[in-house]
């Protein structure tokens, strides 16, 4: 991963961290159940952009790489099994 996209995966990851120790203290303080939720969705957002960014990495570096030497089938299918588990960076 080059160094932008690699400090730009570790900003948004950051952030993501920061609001989940923000929805740990809201919990613990019996905050209101909706503000709560619109936290969580913060950090849900924040690794659904981190999933894509990884995935765009992915297709140009590893999986290109795969291609390239002949490898698509196994690329392929390893590219379907990740993406079983996160629908949503499709």
């Amino acid at each position: 991963m080059n160094e932008p996209r690699k400090t730009d995966v570790l900003r948004r990851l950051r952030t993501a961290r920061g609001h989940l120790e923000g929805v740990i203290r809201m919990v613990e303080e019996d905050s209101y159940c909706v503000d709560v939720m619109k936290q969580i969705a913060g950090v849900r957002s924040a690794l659904a952009r981190v999933s894509q960014i990884e995935l765009r990495n992915h297709f140009e570096n590893c999986f290109a790489q795969a291609i390239r030497q002949g490898n698509e089938g196994p690329a392929i299918d390893e590219l379907l099994s990740a993406l079983a588990f996160d629908k949503s960076i499709v």
